[in-house]
């Protein structure tokens, strides 16, 4: 579901962690609303952050209180921050964030380092690729990566050496960022295993055998799986290699 269509999103900002500067904000509130101020939301999460070492909460990215939800990842000495409802999954926003800081690094890393001043002018043709994940349906994926991933899964199922029936990439919320082929009943057993690889942090792949399917789960991302539906008649080893083969090329065309 796209965010907007609730209302979701409320202010999103990038800042240096260390002195504070603002380098980006992004407002999503109405004209009649006022816009959070982008100084206190920085002097709050930093506020955040030396709880959270003084704590030992080394994990701590959502803040939650009754209106608002907080929601910020750290990378590359940047934090990149939104304010959302908080009806929003915490993970959805993750992965939002997670896609953002990678764009934003791609592009402007370099500069960040090299500014001695900060002039945000720099940074507002960013507002488009804002936009387009805080306000589409993707989820880690902008669109352009979903139809080329799309080619590498057709490219998979049409091999038929390996007897891939289907394929997919899900989302670590369990949306279906891309699909070619896949078995309903097969998809949602896939679905189901997800709640398992979910809790399993050092996730390469997960293969399930039965005799219904070869189920292949391999992870591309903290954010992304590749499931494939393996025909059970065919050895597993050659579908083992090509899925690692697809996650690589995969890989090559998100940000993670």
């Amino acid at each position: 579901m796209s965010l907007e269509k609730f209302k979701a999103v409320k202010a999103f900002f990038i800042f240096q962690k260390e002195t504070g500067s603002t380098l980006f904000t992004r407002s999503y509130e109405t004209q009649d609303t006022k816009t959070p101020d982008a100084h206190l939301v920085v002097a709050f999460l930093t506020a955040m952050f030396s709880f959270a070492k003084s704590s030992s909460l080394s994990d701590l990215r959502v803040v939650d209180m009754t209106d608002l939800r907080f929601s910020f990842i750290e990378r590359g000495g940047l934090v990149f921050a939104i304010l959302a409802s908080p009806l929003v999954s915490p993970l959805d926003l993750q992965f939002k964030l997670t896609t953002i800081g990678s764009l934003f690094l791609a592009e402007y890393g370099s500069t960040v380092d090299e500014m001695q001043l900060v002039d945000t002018e720099i940074f507002d043709k960013f507002t488009s690729h804002v936009d387009e994940v805080f306000l589409g349906e993707t989820r880690e994926m902008l669109t352009s990566s979903k139809n080329a991933a799309l080619f590498y899964l057709k490219k998979l199922v049409q091999d038929k050496n390996i007897g891939a029936r289907g394929a997919m990439i899900v989302s670590f919320t369990g949306d279906i960022l891309v699909e070619y082929k896949m078995d309903q009943k097969r998809m949602a057993g896939a679905i189901r295993l997800l709640n398992v690889s979910t809790y399993m942090r050092n996730l390469r792949y997960l293969v399930v055998s039965s005799e219904a399917t070869n189920l292949v789960a391999y992870k591309i991302s903290e954010g992304l799986l590749l499931y494939v539906d393996g025909n059970p008649d065919i050895g597993l080893e050659s579908l083992v290699v090509k899925v690692s083969d697809t996650v690589r090329q995969v890989k090559e065309i998100i940000p993670h």
